[in-house]
């Protein structure tokens, strides 16, 4: 059986970092779009980017939700039984970083936004796994704001004890830093510190940037009104709420699970409707 790499011919760069090359790509039999991520055998990374890769196939190949990006081949290009380069086909998601879309849409949709990443999560947790680098960056939206929740990289099984820190600074957990099982909770956390950046236009404190971020606090508990051009709209305090008790350090005292977070989600979305 062929590879589905065979078939793809190049369409243009999408981007890259840590020596890693993304490109969209397209299959000559079915026209289908790809994004192929791939690193060179000469990378000083290799190693590792090579881990991080064959870990999100096996955590992508399953992802059925909709909000989850779906990995769909992973392989080493080798040359006279040489390594030269490994890659990994994704599903092709056509949006823009979460803090891009949301500069133009409303609390309300933003909210919306949020609770269909929750319910992708709730799904990859049901299936046993934490995703556990939840940030702005890892959420693609479309035009309509549909959500894909991409870059399952550092992704592992629920109460799986990783031997390094691994994690982005302004939206990891506690338990990530002093390197204790991961669960559930922990990407509540993330979550909790997306919401952060995204309705309140800063970082929250962590154990990581706690230097970076002005006058300590997590959560700045007063209701606050967003100007977003010609539209002014506040942030209601069951929302605020919400996103303080995701950051609560003590992962006992965050909302057990996204299945949670989804109805308080639900709870603010009402609450600004009714307001609106």
């Amino acid at each position: 059986m062929g590879r589905i790499a065979d078939d793809l011919v190049f369409v243009r760069d999408l981007g890259t970092g840590a020596n890693t090359r993304a490109t969209l790509v397209r299959s000559l039999k079915t026209s289908e779009h790809y994004c192929r991520k791939s690193v060179l055998a000469s990378a000083p990374n290799w190693d590792s980017q090579i881990r991080q890769m064959k870990n999100e196939f096996e955590v992508g190949q399953h992802n059925t939700h909709r909000a989850l990006r779906q990995s769909i081949e992973f392989g080493i290009v080798r040359r006279r039984l040489r390594a030269v380069e490994a890659y990994i086909l994704l599903r092709y998601v056509d949006g823009v970083p979460l803090t891009q879309w949301s500069d133009t849409a409303s609390i309300r949709g933003i909210i919306k936004n949020f609770w269909h990443v929750a319910d992708g999560l709730a799904d990859l947790h049901r299936r046993g796994f934490v995703h556990a680098d939840l940030k702005p960056a890892n959420i693609l939206c479309a035009s309509n704001g549909r959500p894909t929740l991409i870059d399952f990289g550092q992704s592992c099984p629920i109460w799986h004890r990783k031997e390094r820190i691994q994690g982005t600074a302004d939206f990891i957990a506690p338990e990530q830093v002093s390197r204790e099982p991961l669960d559930p909770r922990t990407d509540v956390f993330g979550f909790g510190a997306t919401m952060h950046l995204v309705f309140l236009g800063k970082p929250t404190q962590t154990e990581l940037n706690s230097t970076s971020v002005r006058r300590g606090g997590r959560v700045v508990m007063e209701r606050r009104t967003f100007d977003r051009g010609e539209r002014h709209e506040q942030l209601d305090s069951a929302l605020l709420k919400l996103i303080e008790d995701c950051l609560e350090p003590d992962r006992s005292d965050r909302p057990a699970n996204m299945e949670l977070v989804k109805d308080r989600l639900e709870v603010c979305h009402g609450r600004m409707s009714q307001s609106a």
